[in-house]
């Protein structure tokens, strides 16, 4: 029975794992398809919130819950904001820099996140080797940054993977630490979801005024792209809060496993299914990255 249930706990990290994965390839399928990126986030979000909200068994005792506002309502909520510009940010970065490179930028926020465990819990401070490997991971980020026709270090490389890497480390330690202050399935279900409403509020009102002014249209091929999207986005989040609170492993070693997995996931499908092709400092990039997260695993 305890192995049955080890095995499905972790069927929830591998669902994780290949939704997280799967939407970098599909900001890219979006560049090649036309397909317009906002409008297409703004309904992503929309759709994500209905998916939450379906799955949410008791609704009207969840939301109740909710509007007295303990610290998981108000962190899903507060998480919305950096959900919807990082989302952004992460679609431009897959379409300018490249899948690979994106993947291993968002998921290097797992160093910064680790030690954001250790100061709320002294229980999972690093010890030597995990502060060895977030230094490494710092370089990983910059060597992978660079591109072949320049050859040097560029700022102007550099600008969406670090701003990807500071969002993406707020979003992992707080989907985290807040998700543990529910107290039962319904309000962990709707918890999934807040962020996404809250990020989908703030889209549409930024669509609605590109509407008005005539700067967007929004196209039936736009809003059928953010619902597919919004299904891959809220299983990504949904699942890994499930391998949070399945208490398998402490959030600082959860993290490190989903994030490496979807690195590995996401380079096997930059390099075979859109042929992307690194330089030997991205691969010594992406080798320094690999192993940071190998040894935050391992230690």
């Amino acid at each position: 029975m305890a192995l049955a249930v080890y095995l499905w706990h972790m069927i929830f990290l591998l669902l994780s794992v290949l939704a997280n994965a799967a939407i970098y390839p599909i900001f890219k399928i979006f560049d090649r398809k036309g397909i317009q990126l906002f409008p297409a986030i703004v309904l992503n979000y929309i759709t994500a919130l209905t998916c939450g909200l379906l799955v949410v068994s008791e609704p009207q005792q969840a939301i109740a819950a909710a509007s007295q506002w303990p610290l998981w309502a108000v962190g899903g909520l507060a998480l919305g904001g950096f959900f919807i510009s990082i989302f952004y940010m992460m679609g431009i970065s897959s379409q300018k820099v490249g899948v690979g490179i994106t993947t291993i930028a968002s998921k290097m926020s797992l160093a910064l996140a680790v030690l954001l465990f250790a100061w709320f819990d002294p229980a999972q401070m690093p010890g030597p080797m995990k502060i060895a490997a977030i230094i490494l991971a710092m370089v990983g980020v910059i060597l992978s940054s660079i591109t072949e026709e320049q050859g040097h270090f560029s700022w102007r490389n550099l600008v969406f993977p670090l701003m990807i890497l500071i969002g993406s480390t707020i979003i992992d330690f707080g989907v985290a630490y807040f998700q543990a202050f529910t107290t039962n399935e319904n309000e962990l279900r709707l918890y999934s979801c807040l962020s996404f409403g809250a990020a989908g509020a703030i889209g549409v009102c930024i669509l609605a005024f590109r509407l008005i002014t005539g700067s967007t249209r929004l196209r039936w091929i736009d809003v059928v792209a953010g619902i597919g999207l919004g299904i891959v986005n809220y299983g990504s989040i949904y699942f890994l809060v499930k391998s949070y609170n399945a208490h398998l492993f402490d959030s600082s070693t959860t993290l490190p496993i989903n994030n490496l997995a979807v690195v590995m996931v996401g380079a096997c499908i930059a390099y075979f299914g859109f042929r992307e092709r690194f330089t030997k400092t991205n691969v010594l990039g992406l080798a320094c990255c690999m192993l940071a997260l190998v040894l935050l695993v391992a230690f």
